[in-house]
């Protein structure tokens, strides 16, 4: 009986010893893959930096895959071979010499056959270049710019189309990164989340919960003067199923380039100048349009000629206020062709008519010519507030284009308050219509 139970002993003590060296490897292995994702990763004259945390988006979804494994088998999710070397952080970032719209990345490679198939079909590379020294791509729009060798891929993409080559080459030739012992790395290492950001000294973090998203983080708004910690708005229709405010005052610092709408040249400066400072939207239910349907029929003669029936449309209820001079405000909009009697230039806003009024101290406009603005207003702590309710929005059938990306979605919550003058702080809540399945499991 001794025997067996030292036996049993000894099996007991060599199962968990080897338990102990399987943990210590993986611990080992998930350590090593951590410290290499920082390594060479992130171009030295990067501005924001946004930091994508694999690892734990890889065992979040898994344990939520055991929890809802019924979402997950009845959706059909093709399996892409992207020929990537996937490492456990994936920076996204901007540069401080190109503009805020261009964005870059860099990746291992494993594979550059699987490479050039997934850039092709999924990423619609059409247009490849050998350079002799790595091959360079780019979208048949110019916006998503590729390079790669049997080493590493870097990719750009910038909506103003800038050119990005010189910083892809620096990316594939291995030079100019960011150094491990830069503040900023710092920072992202010790921000554990899903998502991570760090722009100068402000930081920010975003996780992927049951049923919802959340991002929270600090900033500063150099372009908007915001002044206290207690705001104002004002009611909002209580039919709004989209809210939004914002209470700072533009900050121009220099003079604004013109901007060209067709045959119309707007001046934001000659605009800004009049405002006081408060804006807010929203999205209530839909009006009624009068409106001309014209089609043609042939008469006695057979000739064609051209028949018009009126008709009622509808169309979604937007109204916003400005909080402005509208005296000075309106004479500018008039000069520069905005504003045609009451109205809003179709050729500025052809979707709907768009209708404006004023009173003393506000500016309105709506697509509801008898639109009454109520003047009540509340006390709320945040500058800034954005409030969209999806299902409901859905439920309106008047943007059946936008209906497609919002299928999944809930609600959407932003907010954002004063914490001191230079510093600011936002929260994000995007709620999901599925409660108990991973927002991230949602997505795609």
């Amino acid at each position: 009986m001794k025997t067996r139970r030292n036996k049993l002993k000894r099996i007991i003590a060599m199962l968990a010893a080897v338990i102990l060296l399987l943990l210590a490897f993986v611990y080992g292995y998930l350590s090593l893959r951590q410290y290499t994702s920082y390594r060479h990763r992130i171009h030295a004259d990067a501005a924001l930096i946004i930091k994508v945390d694999a690892d734990r988006l890889y065992r979040t979804l898994a344990a939520d895959y055991l929890l809802n494994s019924s979402h997950y088998k009845g959706s059909k999710r093709p399996k892409r071979k992207t020929g990537l070397d996937i490492p456990a952080n994936v920076f996204i970032y901007t540069v401080y010499s190109r503009s805020v719209q261009t964005y870059f990345c860099s990746l291992p490679v494993a594979d550059t056959a699987e490479l050039r198939v997934f850039l092709k079909k999924t990423l619609g590379i059409t247009r490849f270049k050998n350079t002799g020294k790595y091959i360079l791509g780019s979208s048949a729009n110019g916006r998503l710019t590729v390079a790669f060798n049997d080493q590493t891929f870097a990719a750009a993409y910038s909506l103003k189309k800038e050119n990005v080559q010189e910083i892809l080459e620096e990316l594939i030739n291995g030079g100019n990164f960011l150094p491990e012992t830069d503040p900023r790395i710092k920072k992202l290492k010790a921000l554990t989340a899903h998502l991570a950001y760090v722009f100068e000294e402000y930081t920010g973090t975003g996780q992927f919960k049951a049923g919802h998203f959340h991002m929270q983080g600090d900033f500063n708004f150099k372009g908007l003067q915001v002044q206290g910690k207690v705001f104002t708005h004002r009611v909002f229709d209580k039919d709004a199923v989209l809210k939004l405010w914002l209470d700072a005052k533009p900050v121009v610092s220099q003079q604004l380039a013109p901007v060209q709408v067709k045959t119309h040249t707007i001046y934001p400066d000659s605009l800004l100048k009049y405002s006081n400072g408060y804006f807010d939207a929203e999205l209530s239910k839909p009006v009624n349009h009068a409106d001309t349907l014209i089609t043609y029929e042939y008469n006695d003669n057979f000739e064609k000629v051209a028949v018009t029936r009126p008709r009622i449309v509808r169309v979604p209820g937007i109204n916003s206020m400005l909080s402005a001079r509208p005296t000075g405000l309106m004479h500018q909009l008039v000069s520069q062709g905005i504003l045609n009697g009451a109205k809003v230039d179709p050729q500025l806003f052809p979707l709907y008519p768009v209708y404006t009024k004023h009173r003393p101290s506000a500016f309105l406009l709506s697509t509801n010519e008898n639109a009454a603005f109520s003047g009540l207003k509340i006390q709320t702590p945040y500058f800034f507030y954005l409030e969209a309710d999806f299902s409901k929005i859905r439920e309106q059938e008047q943007f059946p284009l936008v209906e497609t990306y919002i299928k999944t979605f809930g609600k959407l919550e932003v907010k954002a308050l004063n914490v001191k003058p230079g510093l600011q702080h936002f929260e994000m809540d995007l709620y999901f219509r599925l409660k108990q399945v991973n927002a991230l499991g949602q997505l795609f």
